[in-house]
């Protein structure tokens, strides 16, 4: 067989053929790398296939969301009412505005209420009520009902608060296990029937707790050891509204409030002022969580954020779509083959080429906001989802990676000692892909090293 046969039956140009695919088929993966500070591909192997890129598409998110919102970007939540502040009693209801911070938690909201305790309110002789005008609609996640309790799979909301999770905190009083709820939602009775374990280690706590809600009763039972004293395990246990009501008053209680009535949603007139405004940390600070941790709710509200900010239609997800496609279109980019669904990569149906995504890498390691994109990414070997992976090739290497039941990805930069750096695209998609994961981490690692060896081949 001639090499140009073979190459016509695999799809493939010339350059392709220098990747190691190593235990990968030629249909199973799509490959691209090309150097920051270059112009010509590196190495390519069906780069123009539509892939499943899984949670590397928060990438183009990210790209999006630093040059549409800026780094300096904050999310405002404030506490608005029009109602007479009488002695200390607010007679009236309280409209809170969400904007849909994606790192906002309890620390955050008994900071908002303690302003509100400062501005002179001690009851609220009213309703809370959240307004939610800043989405008009949430983006989906089609495929993943069977994982609605999970926490990865938490929908954003413009009201949500530590990822809606609540927290089962374990300790020691007097030689006796005890169990905590953080917050502790009011609308729940904890009950623990916590026994004292004997193993000599914890590791997951889950392991000797069992956790089972029924109605309003949080039950914990099992045999809890001591050494597993500080640790926590989560509970999702209401929708996102009755989590924002219940958390805001567990918090205004422990502040000394009194109310509010009742929580429902509204609209807050025009004639309210504002009470109390509070800003989040910068975009930046998201990024970084959302990549080197891979959240997909803290993406979701980033996408989102996107749409709000660039209202045309006033359709928050149709808004957010045209964000990302008319950004690809003033830096140049090819709008094919990119397929979104919600901008996190916890999709069936979002697809992007290895091409495309090369592309937008290059772009923003060029771009005004590099240093931010960039440090965004898990380092090898050392945070995130790359703890435990690449360490013969250690913090050189920064990867966002994906992984989904048929898909696992990886897309990010090698530094090279001299500073010049590669940006590598590597898209898995295959049923095998669960057993193929070191095989990706292999061609990956091919990559660079080629790389490296012809930068030391340079005059």
């Amino acid at each position: 067989m001639t090499l140009r046969l073979l190459m016509a039956m695999l799809a493939v140009s010339p350059l392709a053929l220098a990747a190691n695919l190593g235990a990968l088929r030629a249909d199973e993966v799509a490959l691209w790398a090309a150097p920051v500070e270059g112009r010509a591909v590196f190495d390519e192997h069906r780069a123009d296939a539509a892939m499943n890129p899984a949670s590397t598409m928060k990438l183009v998110t990210a790209w999006a969301a630093l040059n549409r919102l800026g780094p300096g970007y904050r999310w405002r939540s404030e506490l608005k009412s029009n109602a007479v502040l009488d002695n200390g009693v607010l007679r009236g209801d309280l409209y809170w505005i969400g904007r849909g911070d994606p790192r906002f938690d309890s620390a955050r909201l008994t900071e908002l209420l303690r302003q509100l305790r400062l501005r002179g309110v001690q009851r609220i002789d009213g309703q809370l009520l959240l307004d939610k005008r800043a989405f008009s609609r949430i983006s989906s996640a089609d495929g993943f009902d069977g994982d609605a309790e999970r926490v990865f799979s938490v929908p954003p909301d413009t009201h949500l608060s530590n990822l809606k999770v609540a927290w089962l905190r374990y300790f020691y009083e007097q030689g006796r296990p005890q169990v905590v709820l953080d917050p502790p939602l009011p609308a729940f009775r904890l009950d623990n029937r916590l026994q004292p374990g004997a193993a000599a280690s914890c590791g997951d706590v889950r392991e000797h707790a069992a956790v089972s809600i029924s109605g309003n009763s949080i039950r914990v039972s099992g045999k809890l050891p001591p050494a597993c004293d500080g640790t926590a395990s989560y509970v999702n246990v209401l929708d996102n509204d009755g989590y924002a009501g219940q958390s805001f008053a567990a918090i205004w209680q422990m502040l000394g409030g009194e109310g509010p009535r009742g929580i429902a949603q509204g609209s807050t007139p025009p004639d309210a002022r504002q009470l109390v405004r509070l800003d989040s940390e910068p975009l930046p600070q998201a990024l970084s969580d959302i990549n080197k941790y891979s959240n997909n709710t803290m993406a979701r509200s980033v996408w989102l954020t996107l749409g709000a900010e660039n209202p045309h239609s006033g359709d928050t997800v149709a808004d957010a779509q045209l964000a990302v496609r008319s950004l690809l279109l003033e830096r140049g980019i090819a709008a094919e083959p990119l397929q979104l669904e919600n901008g996190a990569g916890l999709s069936r149906r979002e697809r992007i080429s290895a091409r495309q995504l090369g592309a937008i890498l290059l772009d923003a390691a060029r771009g005004p906001y590099a240093a931010e994109f960039i440090a965004s990414l898990p380092l090898a070997s050392e945070d995130g989802t790359l703890r435990r992976r690449f360490a013969e090739l250690g913090p050189r290497l920064r990867l966002k990676t994906g992984t989904l039941g048929d898909t696992r990805a990886l897309a990010g930069y090698w530094q090279a000692p001299s500073g010049q750096r590669l940006a590598i695209v590597a898209l898995l998609n295959s049923a095998r892909a669960a057993q193929l994961q070191g095989a990706l981490d292999a061609l990956v690692g091919d990559v660079v090293e080629r790389y490296a060896a012809q930068l030391q081949g340079q005059p």
